[in-house]
């Protein structure tokens, strides 16, 4: 980490001091396949096989959120510090036959990153990485339990590699599409969230990347020529 830091504030002593400070803001969705933790998922379903009208609990294929930045953009590189929550919600209900019971469970899903990286201009294109710091929270609702209640809380390390494409600009806002993938460094460990939902599903290993690509509309104040 010193040796990225190093790096960045290299870069930036050997450009000009004078520079161009952005506020961002954005929205943007992404895919992702975690495959582990979509087994426990999946165990879930299994389970409630035999119950009536039953609605499946879906695979987490997706989140969305929105982002919030800032950047300092000295000539042809600026630093960004970003904020990117990004949310889902998966659920499964029906009538469970042995108790003849309706049941559900939600679960609400909020994946936390907090990025510092570098990204370089070309024209009305730029690309760049960053180092994030990550939290996933899930939170429940179920048929015992209805207030909404935290079940798994973790962190991991990842990186965001991404492609800017400035579609708009004038003197006051520019609009981009930025296409990412963000890779894990370190995976969350699930274990704690397979204890709670306890759904038998036996697996050797509980962790998850949770790799994910997507995009995000950004906007942001000034001239991305300037």
């Amino acid at each position: 980490m010193r040796f990225i830091l190093f790096i960045l504030f290299g870069i930036f002593l050997s450009t000009s001091l004078s520079g161009q400070f952005n506020i961002k803001v954005g929205y943007q969705y992404g895919l992702t396949k975690p495959t582990t933790h979509n087994k426990i998922i999946d165990q879930i379903n299994t389970n409630n096989s035999s119950f009536d009208n039953y609605n499946e609990m879906k695979s987490l294929k997706s989140f969305h959120g929105v982002n919030f930045g800032t950047r300092y953009r000295a000539g042809y590189v600026g630093l960004n510090l970003d904020w990117n929550p990004k949310f889902q919600i998966i659920e499964f209900d029906g009538i469970n036959p042995t108790t003849d019971v309706s049941e559900f469970q939600k679960l609400y899903y909020r994946f936390d990153s907090y990025s510092l990286g570098v990204e370089f201009f070309v024209k009305q294109f730029s690309f760049g990485a960053s180092f994030d710091w990550n939290k996933m929270r899930v939170r429940s609702e179920n048929t015992e339990r209805s207030d909404r209640h935290e079940i798994f809380n973790a962190k991991s390390t990842s990186s965001h590699f991404f492609v800017s494409l400035n579609v708009y600009g004038n003197e006051n806002l520019t609009i981009a599409l930025q296409p990412y993938v963000q890779i894990p460094w370190t995976n969350f460990d699930f274990t704690n969230l397979e204890n709670d939902l306890n759904t038998g599903v036996n697996l050797g290993d509980y962790e998850d990347g949770f790799m994910n690509y997507g995009v995000k509309l950004v906007f942001q104040n000034g001239n991305y020529e300037d």
